[in-house]
């Protein structure tokens, strides 16, 4: 990591300033597990929206200037981006019940924080346009209200989804920073590069996600954990034989990492599903 330098001071503003309104809106409610499955929630559907427009089309580049690595810096700036800025936002204005004008000026706001972004240098449009993001964000903002509304009334696809994306979400973060740490490397040939790893490691998250969020969906017990570190190793295991995924972590290591992260999805499924509620009919 790098000293704070010129181009990271708008990105830390930013971020003091979301992390106090999320902040706020935790204090101000009792029920904080609902607002964190639906602020993970709307990371998840951003971190969808992100894979399509910067990972595979190449939309925007970030230059926060936190890594060394330039394609790992662009990627930081996204996550900042998607997984904290707009997504506290968007809860902020959910639990607060904003109606269309508070939506209306926050994609005015981040707009402009958009175009002052261009200015100083620190963000630039490849095919993006500014007004793109003025025209989405109210409907992702109103798009976060319909999924509260829909998870409070314990809807059972909202729930099951909401449920998926926590674990995608964890998952996703949890590859970024093995791949920061070198741990990680997804591709394909000798060579695995940045650009592939990040269109591979997406649809690998999905994939153990969705089989986690299944799996726990139906028991939440030990022998249901245990199926989901069996799958998990085994898909680990044909990643590595087919020479998509180069792994350097001892296989103890990366069971440790398996037994943590099963752990916390139980912990999920009670926070979406309810402690003592049974399989959802």
């Amino acid at each position: 990591m790098r000293r704070i330098k010129r181009n990271s001071f708008p990105f830390l503003i930013l971020f003091l300033i979301h992390t106090f309104f999320l902040g706020l809106t935790f204090y101000r409610i009792k029920n904080r597990k609902n607002i964190f499955v639906l602020l993970v929630s709307n990371m998840g559907f951003a971190y969808l929206f992100e894979y399509f427009v910067l990972n595979l089309f190449k939309a925007y580049v970030y230059k926060p200037n936190a890594l060394k690595n330039r394609f790992l810096d662009n990627i930081f700036g996204a996550v900042l981006s998607q997984a904290i800025f707009i997504p506290f936002t968007a809860v902020f204005l959910t639990i607060s019940k904003s109606g269309w004008p508070a939506k209306i000026f926050g994609s005015i706001y981040f707009s402009l924080i958009e175009l002052l972004f261009l200015r100083l240098r620190v963000f630039k449009h490849v095919w993006w346009k500014t007004v793109y993001t003025l025209l989405l964000l109210p409907l992702y903002f109103k798009w976060s209200d319909s999924w509260y509304h829909y998870f409070v009334k314990k809807n059972s696809i909202v729930r099951f989804v909401s449920f998926f994306l926590m674990v995608m979400v964890t998952e996703t973060n949890l590859f970024l920073l093995l791949a920061i740490f070198r741990k990680f490397r997804f591709g394909m040939g000798r060579y695995h590069s940045w650009r592939e790893h990040f269109i591979l490691s997406p649809l690998y998250s999905i994939t153990l996600s969705f089989f986690t969020a299944y799996s726990l969906k139906k028991d939440n017990d030990l022998g249901a954990k245990l199926r989901v570190i069996l799958f998990s190793t085994c898909l680990n295991y044909l990643f590595e034989r087919i020479k998509l995924l180069k792994n350097n972590l001892q296989f103890i290591e990366y069971l440790l990492v398996r037994i943590v992260m099963v752990s916390v999805y139980g912990k999920y499924r009670e926070w979406v599903y309810g402690e003592r509620e049974g399989s959802e009919k």
